[in-house]
């Protein structure tokens, strides 16, 4: 990557292998370094998906068995936070030869005002620091928010990169200008205190300090020229710690990329978790602390738009970016899939890692396809270079070979044996077989993917889910990275007298005496993957079940009128930790799904469920929405029945909508008139003129006719049909990923109604008009032009059912062929529920895999519009 910068420092942060030290700095063991975030969801994704989830990978043995404790309580984000900065530093102490280590001191976020200053500090322990200094100095003259730190000699700004988030990198910049400023103010400051008005003798300056502009996941050519502007060069890029003659201004810039794209965030969930942009508006517009009336734990930041990919592809007009990102992150995925496959690295002549057959439903998904062909493209045209340029050697090395018998070549200066491919074969041959998992590997490889567009389907995320997982994000907030943030006294209570009475007093401090904990939501909870995709009417029995088994398990062995010998008892020992954290997840669980189930069934959760049921059936609710605004329902809440009002009726009578959108603007603020100009432009509002002969049929309800997309009867203990994720209706995107296993048969009508694409599908039309592609993956790589000229193959599940026969595993579900769903604009959590309820039927020919560019709701979608 071209644009990415000193590829050597992708390890976040440096390892303690190498000399990470700044010029003129201390001779101590170890150079403090901090972490400036250019938002709280990128800090979050950071320090609990990659350093913590990397940590647990690493740490084994002596470091696991002391961590067994903590898993079985619950710990709030400091605390949380507190262990993963003491373990990443542990992990990065010298380890000896004379190589100095780095200690992260602290980590911040970046001021969502854009004035360069940090908020949400969080401070490592003062254990991990030898002299037991804290990085913020009481005595400090310059108290500027911009000077926390100022005797840090690194710091690193963690940002958002590939275009995404400019307004960070800007703070980032000038929050580096006030360092500088007041560092040098100090500097004078102290010399004066100490009547010391003499500069540093020669050969001894003062210490460089070194300022990192790392880039997730990759630095573009416009964000490099951007902070030229800004007045940061890159001084440094192969190796900023080194040599800082050079640097002007007594600092040394880095900028580098960190390529980090999809984090699994469960078994069959992957996510680019794109977040960035903060939203402008004051909290109480935006109704982002109606968590905390929910038993939802705050936070001293201003939570994001969590939800950028829509936002810089409709609004900022930056489609080409999306597609670029997660184009790379398929090409990766493809090469891991190559190994998946039993593919050879050399292996350049076969099919193996590139999914053999792709498709796309919308106009995003057609970009994503195109900008993969074309990346294709470019590697194999650099390869083709690289081998003309290694021409040479090899055919040496051949002439060598061929001279030695074809066995072996000796080379007699360095006395190094080097065996041939021809020994290779021949080993194979005698060892009789190859990998035992080969053909296991090979019939769960990714044999098809679905890109779809988020703007084919805007109707799912204005909706209420009803499956515990998407209650939870719907009443509390699921946050970034699979956690959800509640109060201590929801999942821990206290049944005292006293601690009754400390609740109900209102002189209570609810922070002091009632922090937030964490309770993670993915695959490393057992209880939680049975549970997460149950309807609202079936999770309380289903956990009350769970805990009655839990006690008669327990029961049956402390019964003492059984003898139990000493094996027995033995083994009980041994599961005690197990069954203590199966305890403390099921308690958490109850909890929670006690808060949830009684939001759910308050009369203003029943009513807004009722009117979105109504506009469903394309029924005018105009009065229901009046009443809502006149009430004063939350603004999000208000704008995702508006939303879902135009999307389903074809826009809204224009008379109507200007009566509508003055009174939100005279309710919620004059801000709002830029939110609902914004959303006007990304498609979810619009003004409908009225005329003589209003046509009936409108592309929602021909959608919902041809797609079957409501099911009036369907049982929720039960489910024979994924539109139980919502009492009813079935996620138009699910519909699509099962109309594609027939190949689309009888959809015409509703394939016209596709947003339309622009670009090589459009042009060539190979997919219905440029609103869909259907193409096939070659080797050597083409272009999608070339691709859409061939005719079409038969559909995925006649793909899926050949594979079968031919590799004979029948409808084992385990060794079904793998089916990737990549959701460019972010998937909610009702329609993972969707498609997990597809995948595990007999009768679905693949495992569907889920990857998208970020977990989203209505909520986080609408409010990453306003930014």
């Amino acid at each position: 990557d071209s644009a990415g910068g000193g590829g050597g420092h992708g390890d976040l942060p440096p390892s303690g292998g190498g000399p990470i030290v700044a010029s003129g700095a201390s001779s101590s063991s170890t150079v403090e370094q901090r972490l400036v975030f250019g938002s709280a969801d990128l800090r979050r994704v950071v320090l609990h998906q990659v350093m913590h989830q990397n940590n647990h990978r690493g740490h084994e043995g002596k470091k696991e068995k002391t961590k067994k404790g903590k898993k079985n309580k619950n710990l709030t984000q400091a605390q949380e936070e507190e262990e993963i900065m003491r373990d990443w530093n542990e992990e990065l102490k010298p380890s000896g030869g004379g190589h100095r280590g780095t200690e992260i001191v602290g980590t911040h976020v970046l001021s969502p005002s854009g004035d360069g200053s940090i908020v949400g500090d969080t401070n490592s322990s003062s254990s991990n620091n030898n002299n037991g200094r804290s990085m913020f100095s009481q005595s400090n003259p310059f108290p500027d928010e911009s000077d926390d730190g100022n005797n840090v000699p690194i710091t690193s700004y963690i940002l958002r990169g590939g275009g995404f988030d400019l307004p960070s990198l800007s703070a980032a910049a000038l929050h580096r200008r006030k360092v500088l400023a007041n560092s040098s103010q100090s500097s004078r400051f102290h010399r004066a205190v100490n009547n010391n008005a003499q500069p540093p003798p020669h050969g001894n300056p003062q210490p460089e300090r070194v300022f990192r502009f790392i880039f997730v996941p990759r630095m573009t050519e416009m964000e490099r020229a951007f902070l030229n502007e800004l007045g940061v060069h890159g001084d440094s890029s192969d190796n900023p710690f080194g040599n800082t003659a050079a640097a002007g201004g007594g600092s040394v810039n880095s900028l580098e990329s960190l390529p980090i794209d999809l984090i699994p965030l469960d078994d069959d969930v992957l996510s680019l978790e794109l977040t960035g942009g903060i939203s402008f508006l004051p909290p109480t517009a935006t109704g982002i602390n109606e968590s905390d009336k929910s038993g939802g734990g705050g936070s001293s930041v201003a939570p994001p738009a969590s939800a950028a990919c829509m936002r810089h592809s409709e609004i900022e007009g930056c489609e080409a970016d999306v597609a670029d990102v997660v184009a790379r992150s398929l090409l990766k995925l493809q090469l891991l899939n190559r190994v998946a496959a039993g593919g050879a690295d050399g292996d350049r002549s076969s099919l193996k890692g590139a999914v053999p057959r792709v498709q796309g439903l919308g106009p995003l998904a057609t970009a994503v396809i195109d900008r993969m062909f074309t990346l294709r493209l470019e590697e194999e045209r650099l390869e083709a270079q690289a081998d003309e340029e290694d021409g040479v050697e090899e055919s040496e090395d051949e002439m060598m070979v061929a001279s030695n018998g074809g066995d072996e070549v000796v080379n007699a200066a360095d006395g190094v044996e080097i065996t041939t491919g021809t020994d290779w074969q021949q080993d194979k041959q005698h060892s009789g077989s190859e990998d035992p998992n080969g053909d296991l590997n090979k019939q769960q490889s990714i044999q098809a993917l679905l890109v779809i567009d988020r703007k084919i389907d805007l109707v799912t995320p204005m909706l209420t889910p009803l499956t515990y997982e998407g209650l939870i994000d719907d009443v509390l907030g699921i946050q970034v990275g699979g956690c959800v943030s509640v109060k201590k006294s929801i999942v821990e209570p206290d049944d005292s007298e006293e601690a009754q009475q400390q609740q109900r007093s209102p002189m209570r401090s609810s922070s002091d005496h009632d922090p937030a904990v964490l309770v993670p939501l993915n695959d490393s909870d057992p209880l939680y993957t049975e549970v997460r995709d149950k309807h609202v009417e079936t999770f309380g029995s289903f956990l009350q079940n769970q805990a009655k088994a839990l006690k008669e398990s327990h029961s049956q062995f402390t019964n003492r009128e059984t003898a139990r010998d000493l094996a027995e008892i033995h083994q009980f020992v041994k599961q005690i930790p197990v069954f203590t954290r199966n305890l403390r997840s099921l308690t958490n669980h109850i909890h929670i799904a006690e808060l949830v189930k009684s939001a759910a069934e308050a009369t203003s959760f029943r009513q807004r469920w009722q009117t979105e049921r109504a506009m469903l059936e394309s029924e005018p609710c105009h009065d229901a929405l009046e009443d809502l605004i006149a009430s004063g329902e939350p603004p999000y809440r208000w704008l995702r029945l508006l939303c879902l009002q135009s999307l389903t009726s074809n826009g809204i009578k224009a008379a109507r909508y200007d009566s509508l959108r003055r009174e939100a603007v005279q309710t919620y603020g004059y801000e709002f008139v830029a939110v609902l100009s914004d959303l006007e432009k990304a498609g979810f509002l619009r003004k409908r003129e009225t005329f003589f002969m209003d046509s009936m049929q409108t592309p929602y309800s021909i959608m919902r006719k041809t797609l079957g997309l409501i099911v009036p009867d369907v049982d929720a203990s039960d489910p024979g049909d994924c539109a139980y994720v919502s009492s009813g209706y079935a996620p138009a995107t699910a519909r699509w990923v099962q109309a594609a296993m027939r190949g689309y048969a009888g959809l015409d009508e509703a394939i016209r109604e596709l947003p339309a694409a622009g670009g090589a599908g459009a042009s060539s039309g190979g997919g219905g008009g440029g609103r869909w592609v259907d193409v096939e993956q070659r080797c050597p790589p083409e272009s999608l032009v070339e691709a859409l000229k061939r005719k079409r193959g038969p559909s995925l599940g006649t793909l899926a059912k050949k594979q079968a026969e031919e590799s004979g595993v029948g409808k084992d579900e385990k060794k079904k062929p793998v089916l990737l769903v990549y959701f460019v604009g972010g998937v909610t959590f009702m329609e993972l529920a969707a498609l997990r309820f597809l995948s595990r039927r007999p009768s679905f020919p693949y495992n569907i895999v889920c990857c998208t560019t970020e977990i989203v709701n209505g909520g986080t979608l609408l409010r990453s519009l306003s930014c």
